[in-house]
C-alpha cells in the first residue's frame, strides 16, 4: 500500500485524521464542574449588580425630587431626606434586598419600585402561566423556587390569580360565532365552600364541534341547582352572543328533563340526542347483580351498523329481558328515539356525539386540581380554575382539530 503524501506548507502541522479521539473521564468532569461554578458566580454577581443598580437608582430619584445633592442647603429644597427601608423585591433574576429612600414629609414615592411591590410583573405573569397550566396554587409557589431563589406562598399565588377574574368575565361575555355543527350539554356537580359549610353547585358546561372539526368548551354557567330555568338562562345568553344555531345537525344531552324542556323552547327543530352513558347507568340501576348481561347485550344497540340495523338488535333485546328485567326495558324503551338519533349523522362522527363523556372527562381535571382541599374555597376561585382548565384544553383542541368533522366529510 502506497503511502500518502501530503502538501505541506512551511509552519503547517501535519494532523493524524485516522488518530482516534482519546476523551479522558477525570478530567471532563473537572472542566464541567469549573464551568458550572462559573456559571454560579455570574449569576450572583448578574444579581447583585442588578440590586445595586436599582438602589442607586431610587437614590438618585430621590435626589431629583429633593432638587439637591445630599448635605447640600438651599432655597428650591422641596424636603429632605430621611434614610432608607429594606424591601425584598422579586425578579427574574432572583429575590433582591432593596433599600428604598424615603422623605421626612413621606410625600415621597419611588416610581421605580412602585408602593407595597413585592414582585416585579414577569414574576406574576409567569406565576398566572404555571396556575393556567394546571399546576395547584400549592404546587406553583414551590415549582419556581428554583427561578426566583425563595418559594411563594398558595396564597400569594391565590392573590395573583385573582387578576383572572377580570379574563374570566371577558370570556363569559365574548360574542359566538354560529359556525357549531354538533352542541353537547351537560351538568357536572362541584364542592364549594359557602356560609361556613361545604355546599354543591351545579356547573352547566356547553360543548361544540365547529363545521371546521375544533373542539371547543364554548361556556360554562355555575348555578345553585339544575332545572329548567337555569338552563334556559343559560342557553339564552349563548343564544343572544350569537349562538343561532343555523348550523346545527344534533344536539346531545344527559337527558335531564328541565335541560329537554329548555332546549324545545329554543332549538325545538333540532335532533336531539340522548346520552348512551348516563341511560346505560339508569339502567344498571334498575338490574340485579345477577343480571349484568342485560346491560352488556344493550350495548349492541348503539354498536349496530345502521339505525335500522340498532332498532333490530333492540327488538330481539326487548324480547330476551322483557320478562325478567321489565323495568330496565321500559327505561329503555321511552328514549329509544333519543338513543339512536345519532344514526342520522355521518358514521365517522358516531362516537363521539352518542355521548356526553368529554365534559365529565374535563371534569376529571378539575376534580384533579382540588383534590388537596376536597372542595372550592370560594365562588370567584372555582371560576378561575375552571376557566383555567377550560382555556387549557381549548387551545388544545385548537391544535388538534377533528379531520372526521370538517364540512367536506
Amino acid at each position: 500500500m502506497k503511502k500518502q503524501t501530503l502538501n505541506l506548507k512551511k509552519g503547517d502541522t501535519p494532523v493524524r485524521a485516522c488518530e482516534a479521539l482519546v476523551i479522558e473521564p477525570a478530567k471532563s468532569w473537572q472542566r464541567l464542574q469549573q464551568a458550572r461554578d462559573l456559571f454560579e458566580d455570574l449569576e450572583a454577581q448578574r444579581q447583585e449588580q442588578y440590586e445595586l443598580f436599582l438602589n442607586r437608582l431610587m437614590e438618585h430619584e430621590r435626589q431629583v425630587y429633593l432638587q439637591h445633592a445630599p448635605y447640600e442647603r438651599g432655597p428650591q429644597r422641596t424636603d429632605q431626606a430621611n434614610g432608607f427601608y429594606k424591601r425584598g423585591l422579586t425578579t427574574r433574576a432572583g429575590t433582591l434586598a432593596l433599600r428604598v429612600p424615603r422623605s421626612r414629609s413621606g410625600k415621597f414615592q419611588s416610581q421605580i419600585i412602585p408602593r407595597y411591590e413585592r414582585r416585579q410583573e414577569p414574576v406574576n405573569q409567569a406565576l398566572r402561566e404555571v396556575f393556567l397550566l394546571g399546576v395547584s396554587t400549592r404546587q406553583a409557589g414551590s415549582a419556581l423556587a428554583p427561578l426566583l431563589g425563595q418559594s411563594v406562598s398558595a396564597t400569594t399565588v391565590s392573590e395573583v390569580s385573582k387578576v383572572l377574574d377580570g379574563a374570566v368575565q371577558e370570556w363569559h361575555h365574548r360574542p359566538l360565532l354560529d359556525h357549531y355543527q354538533y352542541l353537547l350539554l351537560d351538568g357536572v356537580s362541584v364542592r364549594i365552600r359557602l356560609g361556613g359549610r361545604v355546599q354543591r353547585r351545579m356547573v352547566l358546561c356547553a360543548y361544540g364541534v365547529t363545521l371546521e372539526g375544533r373542539r371547543e368548551l364554548i361556556d360554562f354557567l355555575l348555578v345553585k341547582a339544575e332545572g329548567e330555568d337555569t338552563w334556559h338562562t343559560f342557553l339564552a345568553q349563548l343564544w343572544h352572543r350569537g349562538l343561532k344555531g343555523k348550523a346545527f345537525k344534533l344536539i346531545a344531552t344527559d337527558g335531564h328533563p328541565g335541560l329537554i324542556k329548555a332546549l324545545a323552547r329554543l332549538w325545538p327543530q333540532v335532533a336531539h340526542q340522548r346520552c348512551w352513558a348516563h341511560k346505560l347507568r339508569n339502567l344498571e340501576n334498575k338490574l340485579k347483580a345477577s343480571q349484568r348481561p342485560c346491560l352488556e347485550e344493550a350495548k349492541l344497540i348503539y354498536q349496530a351498523d345502521s339505525g335500522r340495523a340498532a332498532l333490530q338488535v333492540f327488538r330481539k333485546w326487548q324480547k330476551r329481558w322483557q320478562g325478567r328485567a321489565p323495568k330496565a326495558v321500559a327505561c329503555l324503551a321511552q328514549d329509544l328515539e333519543e338513543l339512536l338519533a345519532f344514526f342520522s349523522c355521518p358514521k365517522k362522527h358516531w362516537r363521539r356525539v352518542r355521548t356526553t363523556n368529554v365534559i365529565e372527562r374535563l371534569f376529571v381535571e378539575v376534580r384533579r386540581r382540588i383534590r388537596t382541599m376536597c372542595s372550592f374555597t370560594t365562588r370567584s376561585s372555582c371560576e378561575r380554575i375552571l376557566y383555567a382548565v377550560f382555556k387549557r384544553m381549548n387551545d388544545y383542541w385548537t391544535l388538534h382539530p377533528l379531520k372526521d368533522f370538517t364540512q367536506k366529510n
